[in-house]
């Protein structure tokens, strides 16, 4: 009988020492890593030159990525002062990143007359910061009216950039 006293007692402190169980404990890193901000700068404006139009007809005058222009037929694009806008991006060294360009926008005279600009077209789609660095330039399509009055036109668009 105390063979199968001490057995029962045995199981009994089995019992408690398997309820009693111990925890365990790990422990973990935390971290994050801080890319430089990207950046863009505009270092040209996109410029038409200066433009004659027809009596007639309606045209257009485009400045393509590269800086070259397209006057339309009915057009007589008097000076080659044109450019394409051109912008400087920085950030973290070799990270990519995309461009978005504008639809359309507006260009308004000292009367509040209008001329539109679209067909943006940027030298990349996207880009990629060798060196934290890059750049490049975007060029539109200016529509002319027949008629259309004399005058200083302006306006601005806006690029975006962000990282991939």
């Amino acid at each position: 009988m105390t063979n199968k006293l001490l057995a029962g007692a045995a199981a009994l402190v089995a019992l408690a020492a398997a309820g009693a169980a111990q925890a365990a404990i790990a422990e973990a890193g935390a971290g994050a890593k801080i890319v430089a901000p990207l950046e863009i700068t505009r270092t040209a404006d996109l410029y038409f030159g200066t433009i004659a139009p027809s009596t007639t007809v309606a045209d257009k005058v485009s400045v393509d990525a590269d800086g070259s222009r397209n006057c339309g037929p009915a057009l007589t694009c008097l000076t080659s002062d044109h450019t394409a806008a051109a912008f400087a991006v920085t950030g973290e060294a070799d990270a990519f990143y995309t461009i978005s360009l504008p639809k359309s926008i507006s260009l308004v005279n000292a009367n509040g007359t209008t001329m539109n600009v679209d067909d943006f077209a940027g030298s990349q789609a996207d880009g990629q910061l060798r060196k934290g660095e890059d750049s490049f330039t975007v060029g539109g399509t200016l529509e002319v009216a027949a008629r259309q009055e004399a005058g200083q036109y302006k306006g601005s668009f806006t690029v975006a950039v962000e990282y991939q």
